[in-house]
């Protein structure tokens, strides 16, 4: 009995089981997080990308009231100004740069046979220069504000864990390039 106890070959065995397994978990875990903030860095930089040529296509309703004066998109319609801006073709934008297809109301980025990542819910929110401001020095610039809504489903946990979902918001300013103010 003494000399089986004394014979401990074997036994650091299930302790260096334990460790590879923990290190290959974590790894695990570290390169799921990595592949989450590549998508929606990607995500957010085609989206931004996407509302910075809405602002740029709105340059020729908003640039004739800039180069008069310190307004934005607007137009004279019989004996009113009324505000003329577009929100632009985000969507089309996106499905374009990122290879996306419609489902519903949701755009799909597949991977083979699974979904990579989902996008849904856009917002599109134009904020207008003001018409005729008091003081030209504090107003607001051209505006393009977009938020959309990011959902992931994450490859690590064996679909246990539910999706990453984020809501990315970006916006675009437009500036002339010269203005009174500037040299």
């Amino acid at each position: 009995m003494k000399r089986v106890w004394n014979n401990r070959s074997g036994n650091g065995f299930p302790l260096v089981v334990a460790i590879v397994l923990s290190i290959l978990i974590v790894s695990c875990a570290a390169y799921e997080y990595l592949r989450l903030t590549i998508i929606a860095s990607g995500v957010r930089d085609a989206v931004q990308s996407a509302i910075i040529a809405a602002a740029t296509e709105n340059y020729s309703n908003v640039y004739t009231g800039l180069r008069q004066s310190y307004s934005g998109g607007f137009a004279r319609s019989s004996n009113q100004w009324r505000e003329q801006v577009s929100t632009g073709r985000i969507y089309p934008r996106l499905s374009e740069t990122l290879g996306l297809t419609q489902q519903g109301s949701r755009y799909v980025k597949q991977a083979g046979d699974q979904t990579e990542y989902t996008l849904s819910g856009l917002t599109v929110t134009i904020l207008n220069a003001p018409f005729a401001p008091d003081s030209p020095n504090t107003i607001r610039q051209f505006t393009a504000q977009a938020v959309i809504h990011l959902e992931v489903p994450l490859s690590f946990g064996w679909s246990h864990l539910p999706p990453m979902q984020a809501d990315l918001q970006v916006q675009a300013v437009y500036m002339p390039r010269f203005s009174k103010g500037n040299p």
